[in-house]
């Protein structure tokens, strides 16, 4: 279920079963000031003051009989002349309802001494009759004695009921207050029925007894509650008298509100409307805030709701009323999978503008207010004037030459943010086509190209280029070089007449070389994918190319910063060379031997090499992005931090390889050989692996997104923190492996997957399909299968005590010999499935769908929960 919902209401929802029919329980939120034109607060106003002043407990979720009010705050002396006592009223909607409030006092010698004076005193359980002997207020203020003064004495409550005053020590009056009543107190508690027997576990369980009082969710005395009345009354009237520290009366009536609740099945239909009712009022006079809650109950499918996809809530002013059909496009704009944020910051949608336009929680953070804008923006300032001041100089207008500065109109409005952005994407969107109008129309202008041809320049190649694409064939050497001569043209220039020396206790300040050369070779390393492909080299270069290869290669072997961009080493034997930085883009290696070579931080970036050897190559902080290599020995290769993007090998042997955060996206692999290779901290987005083999590899903190695994063997493979996400996994096979603590996701497919004699320990696979898997003498510990199809799979002899089977469909499946000790296995589908002697030990199987095609031949099933059985299927649900 997924909650859809504004940023000013809160939403609480709880399934149930009530009378055999089971309820999804639903309670919108909503905190409200205490002005003649209320303002609806924030979902984090309000849970930040339930936390504060009602002990963060503010609902069940379950609709009450009976519409109640409560009063959370404290009594004052302020508006009086009398400092040791008061007395707090609270009239609201009809009903009314008074305390006393007293400053400290004590029982001395069976009498009652004068309360001492008090500014402000909380009107809570905590100040009421009680203690830890009172079942009914074990919070309260008992009757054990205090040393006070040298004298033992008892003290009296602070709030007691005018209508029941405690006249002695030993009276037995009940605590007063106007505070919920927590919901484990005995006043409470006796309302939660006593049919808890085997009837009620085969029919009821897990509902309420048919003798449970529903009034068990109202948590107001009872002298708080509306009894005659479904919901508060509309726009009811409150007095409340001293609970303010600086009015003694705060008046007013309740916000003309209407609170609303849609919901959506996962079977689709129409949206759904919830019939809400105001059950609850709670005030804090003291902060200025009212809490209402409203309530409403929707037929359910499932006793947990797994068939509702969405809740929805909304509120609206009385006299409003939007058509379902807003509240539909509402939800369908929110759940679109791009734009959904953006719609859910339209706080209008779901509630009346005129409910939260006047908050002072409307706005963003105005960031222009900090030091550091405030700083930029008085320098600006000051270089402004500075440069009117030179303009005004030469005899010019300022106001001319200079734009008028901009007002700052401060952050807008939450509200307003989602339009914002629409706009500025708009305007993006036609900046860019009016750009690309004006460079067609510049290009194609005959005066322009007249130019061209004069200046020689291809006007035609430079309306096919790829905009933002850099040059072809980028060569870092020649651009150190070309950095270089810039440096010394520029010494030359700066140095002092008659070649006199400058002053040596100042340092020389570092070249464009120095400073920039390094980021240049970073990006390149990162980019050169992304840029043209270079073209190749003319054959008397190539030629050329090679014998100088050669030479370096028989004086020293290294190669490190070398520009081999295009460069044809086919059938050259260059193992135990360094290539260190050096630039292989878009190189030809067929044939060639480059086993124990350095290519740390080296671009081989659409590379290619046919049946070549990498064997123990360093490839750490490399570039293979869409290379492609076919045939090639990579046993023992360290693969660190390497980019392999686009990259497309076949039949490539790894065996050994060591592969640490390489980056994978939209890799391809097929036919390769990984065994006994070591994997950590990888992401592959969009990669695909077909038909390879992965035997006795280890995997640490892998992850796969959106991947496509075909025909794998991983067996004996070990998998701890690995995650497979939207991944479809085909014909995989993990016999003998280990896998801890990894997760497939729901959408992730696992069609024919093999886990025969496999042990998962803390796995989650829920909402996995795994149909016809083979899982026999698979070890499952402490892992979650819950909503997963086994439709025909074999679990034979499985081990899975304390493993989480919820919803999971064995359908047709084979358990025959499994040990499901303590699993829980709570409606799940045993249609046509095999459970001789399986071992079910204490084993949940409550409401699971076992009948006459279950076969349970030889099954243990000693302790296990059976109940409730499962209940037919409900007819189409209505509210």
């Amino acid at each position: 279920m997924r909650v859809v919902k504004p940023a000013r209401l809160s939403l609480l929802m709880r399934p149930y079963r009530w009378q055999g029919v089971d309820m999804l329980g639903t309670a919108v939120l909503a905190m409200a000031t205490l002005d003649a034109q209320p303002v609806l607060l924030t979902e984090q106003a309000l849970w930040q003051l339930a936390a504060e002043e009602a002990g963060g407990l503010l609902d069940l979720g379950i609709p009450k009989p009976c519409p109640e009010f409560l009063v959370s705050g404290q009594g004052y002396t302020a508006h009086q002349a009398d400092k040791t006592a008061c007395a707090v009223r609270a009239h609201v909607g009809g009903l009314e309802k008074s305390l006393l409030v007293f400053g400290d006092r004590y029982w001395l010698d069976g009498h009652a001494t004068a309360p001492a004076p008090f500014d402000a005193m909380r009107v809570d359980w905590r100040h009421a009759r009680g203690g830890p002997q009172c079942a009914e207020n074990p919070l309260g203020i008992g009757s054990a004695p205090r040393r006070i003064n040298g004298m033992d004495v008892v003290p009296l409550p602070n709030v007691e009921s005018p209508r029941q005053r405690i006249s002695r020590p030993d009276a037995n009056t009940p605590p007063a207050g106007f505070d919920a009543i927590p919901p484990d107190w005995p006043q409470r508690m006796a309302r939660m029925g006593s049919a808890y027997g085997q009837a009620w576990l085969e029919q009821s369980f897990p509902g309420f007894p048919a003798d449970m009082d529903l009034r068990f969710f109202n948590a107001a005395p009872e002298d708080q509650w509306w009894s005659e009345r479904r919901e508060v009354p509309a726009r009811a009237a409150y007095e409340i008298h001293n609970m303010h520290p600086h009015r003694a009366v705060q008046h007013g009536h309740l916000p003309d509100w209407r609170a609303r609740c849609f919901a959506s099945r996962h079977s689709g239909g129409a949206l759904e409307e919830i019939d809400l009712r105001l059950t609850t009022v709670w005030f804090f006079p003291h902060r200025d805030r009212v809490a209402m809650i409203w309530h409403g109950a929707l037929r359910i499918q499932e006793d947990d709701a797994a068939d509702i996809a969405h809740l929805m809530p909304a509120i609206e002013l009385s006299g409003e009323h939007r058509d379902k059909g807003h509240y539909d496009n509402v939800l369908r704009r929110r759940v679109h999978t791009r734009e959904g944020a953006l719609h859910a910051l339209r706080e209008s949608d779901l509630v009346a503008a005129a409910l939260y336009e006047r908050a002072p929680d409307a706005a963003l953070p105005d960031v222009m207010a900090r030091p550091a804008a405030s700083n930029m923006l008085a320098g600006a300032a000051r270089r402004r004037d500075a440069h009117r001041a030179t303009l005004a100089a030469e005899g010019l207008d300022p106001d001319l030459y200079l734009p008028a500065l901009q007002a700052d109109e401060g952050p807008p409005p939450v509200q307003d943010l989602a339009a914002r952005l629409e706009w500025l994407e708009r305007e993006r969107a036609q900046g860019e086509a009016l750009l690309a109008r004006g460079r067609a129309e510049l290009l194609a202008d005959a005066d322009m190209r007249a130019f061209a041809v004069r200046a020689d320049i291809d006007l035609d190649a430079v309306a096919q280029a790829r905009q933002g694409a850099t040059p072809s064939g980028f060569d870092v050497r020649t651009l150190r070089r070309q950095l270089r001569d810039y440096d010394a043209h520029a010494a030359m220039m700066t140095a002092p007449a008659g070649g006199s020396a400058g002053d040596p206790r100042t340092p020389a300040r570092p070249g464009l070389h120095d400073r920039f050369s390094a980021s240049l070779d970073r990006m390149y390393l990162l980019s050169a994918h992304t840029n043209d492909r270079p073209s190749g080299l003319a054959p008397h270069r190539a030629q050329r190319t090679r014998r100088r290869v050669a030479a370096r290669y028989q004086r020293d072997r290294d190669f490190s910063g070398a520009s081999l961009v295009g460069a044809d080493l086919s059938g050259m034997d260059l193992r135990g060379s360094c290539f260190r930085g050096a630039s292989l883009e878009g190189a030809t290696l067929d044939g060639a031997c480059l086993d124990d070579c350095d290519f740390t931080q080296a671009v081989l970036a659409r590379a290619s090499m046919k049946r070549g050897s990498l064997a123990r190559a360093r490839l750490v902080q490399s570039s293979l992005a869409q290379a492609r290599l076919e045939g090639v020995e990579m046993a023992g290769a360290a693969l660190q931090e390497t980019q392999l993007e686009g990259a497309h090998f076949l039949a490539c042997s790894f065996a050994g390889a060591a592969l640490r955060r390489p980056r994978m996206n939209e890799s391809r692999f097929e036919a390769c050989d990984f065994q006994a290779t070591s994997w950590a901290d990888v992401l592959a987005v969009r990669a695909t692996f077909h038909d390879s083999g992965f035997e006795d590899a280890v995997f640490d903190g892998c992850g796969w997104m959106e991947c496509a695994f075909a025909s794998l063997a991983l067996r004996r493979a070990r998998l701890t923190r690995c995650a497979f996400i939207n991944t479809r996994c085909a014909g995989m096979d993990f016999s003998h492996a280990r896998l801890e603590a990894s997760s497939f996701s729901s959408g992730t497919a696992l069609e024919a997957v093999v886990f025969e004699g496999a042990e998962l320990r803390h796995c989650g696979m829920r909402g996995v399909k795994l149909d016809g898997g083979r899982f026999s003498h698979a070890r499952l510990y402490g892992s979650d299968f819950s909503e997963c199809t086994f439709v025909d799979a074999r679990l034979d002899h499985i081990e899975a005590a304390e493993s989480l089977f919820t919803r999971a469909d064995f359908n047709g499946a084979s358990l025959r010999g499994a040990n499901l000790v303590n699993a829980i296995l709570t409606k799940a589908v045993f249609t046509r499935a095999d459970l001789g002697e399986a071992n079910l030990f204490r084993a949940d199987l409550g409401q699971a769908l076992l009948d006459d095609t279950t076969a349970m031949h030889g099954a243990y099933t000693a302790g296990a929960k059976l109940w409730p059985r499962r209940r037919a299927p409900v007819p189409d649900a209505t509210q």
